[in-house]
C-alpha cells in the first residue's frame, strides 16, 4: 500500500515530534523508557555536525525519523546512524528508504559507519542484514518490578557489606577492575575516570551501592546503583559461582524498595553469562539495544 509522505530535514524544534514517535515505538518494541525522552534523543537528532531527516504523513504526524552524527571512537572518526519507523507504518518500505539515506549520509561524515538502535526487532535485524551490516554489539534491557517478591538470597557467610563512601571509592574500583578486565571492550580506565563516571550522574545512589568484603580475603564483589538502575555488578573471578553476585543484587533491590522505588532496570551484554543470573532472580527482558557495522 502506497502512502503519501513528505520527507524533510529535521531540527531541534522537531524533538517533541521525534519523542512522540519514539514513545509509540517503545510501546511495541520495548527498550529503555529514557530513549523516548527529548534529552536522550537530542544526543542523536540535535548534534552539531549531524544531520537528521523525517517523513511526515498527510495529517502532519512524523512517522519516521533518522539521524547521523560524527563521533570519535578510539581516536578515529566514526559516523553513527540511527532511525525509527512508526509501528503503524511498517512494511511499506519506509525503513529501507530511511536506512539507505542514513548510510549515505553517514558515509559523507566518516569512513567508518555504525548503525545503532535502542529497540532491536527481528524485522530491523533482517533489514540491516540486507544492507550487509553485521551486529557488533548487543545488550538486553531487563526490568524487575519491586512490587514482586525479592528472592531470599542471603550474603554468603563471613561476608560483610559496606555502602559506598568516598573513602572506599578506590577499593570499589579495584574490585571493578578485577571483575571486568577480562571482558571484551574493557576500557582500562584509571580509578579517577571510573569513579567520576560512576558518581558523576545526579541519579547515583551511594546507599544502594555496596562493597562485599571478606575479612580474610579482602574485597570480593561490588554493586553500583542509580535511581531506578543497577549500573554494574562484579565479583572477583576467584569468588564467582558462590552466590555473591545474586546476593548483592537482592540486597540492592531490597534497599531500593525500602526507599520507595517501583522498578529496577539494568542492561547486560547478550554474551555475558550474568544474563542468566538476572533471569533467575526474576528480571524480564524488555528490549534489546544493538550496534551494527558494515561487512568488509
Amino acid at each position: 500500500m502506497a502512502i503519501d509522505l513528505t520527507w524533510r530535514n529535521l531540527s531541534s524544534d522537531d524533538l517533541p515530534a521525534v519523542a512522540a514517535l519514539a514513545a509509540r515505538c517503545l510501546v511495541v518494541d520495548g527498550g529503555l523508557p529514557a530513549a523516548a525522552t527529548e534529552d536522550f534523543l537530542a544526543r542523536s537528532f540535535a548534534v552539531p555536525g549531524g544531520v537528521s531527516r523525517g517523513a511526515i504523513d498527510r495529517g502532519g504526524t512524523l512517522v519516521a525519523a533518522g539521524a547521523t552524527r560524527p563521533v570519535q571512537r578510539g581516536g578515529s572518526p566514526v559516523a553513527v546512524a540511527t532511525g525509527m519507523v512508526d509501528p503503524a507504518h511498517r512494511g511499506l518500505g519506509i525503513g529501507g528508504r530511511l536506512l539507505d539515506w542514513a548510510l549515505d549520509s553517514a558515509a559523507s561524515l566518516a569512513p567508518a559507519v555504525v548503525v545503532e538502535t535502542e529497540s532491536l526487532t527481528e524485522e530491523a535485524a533482517r533489514l540491516f542484514a540486507s544492507r550487509r551490516l553485521r551486529r557488533v554489539f548487543a545488550e538486553d534491557v531487563m526490568r524487575f518490578d519491586l512490587a514482586d517478591p525479592i528472592p531470599r538470597t542471603a550474603v554468603p557467610a563471613g561476608i560483610v557489606v559496606e555502602r559506598w563512601s568516598a573513602a572506599l571509592a578506590d577499593r570499589f574500583f579495584a574490585v571493578y577492575e578485577a571483575s571486568f578486565r577480562d571482558r571484551p571492550g574493557f576500557p582500562a580506565w584509571s580509578s579517577r575516570e571510573w569513579v567520576d563516571w560512576t558518581t558523576g550522574d545526579d541519579d547515583f545512589r551511594p546507599e544502594w551501592s555496596l562493597l562485599a568484603v571478606d575479612p580474610q580475603d579482602g574485597d570480593v564483589g561490588f554493586i553500583t546503583c542509580a535511581d531506578g538502575w543497577i549500573v554494574q555488578v562484579g565479583v572477583r573471578p576467584d569468588r564467582r559461582g558462590r552466590g555473591l553476585g545474586a546476593a548483592l543484587v537482592a540486597e540492592a533491590l531490597r534497599r531500593m524498595r525500602a526507599a520507595g522505588a517501583g522498578v529496577a532496570l539494568l542492561d547486560v551484554n547478550v554474551d555475558n553469562p550474568a544474563g542468566a543470573l538476572y533471569r533467575r532472580l526474576g528480571f524480564i527482558r524488555v528490549g534489546r539495544r544493538a550496534r551494527f557495522a558494515s561487512i568488509a
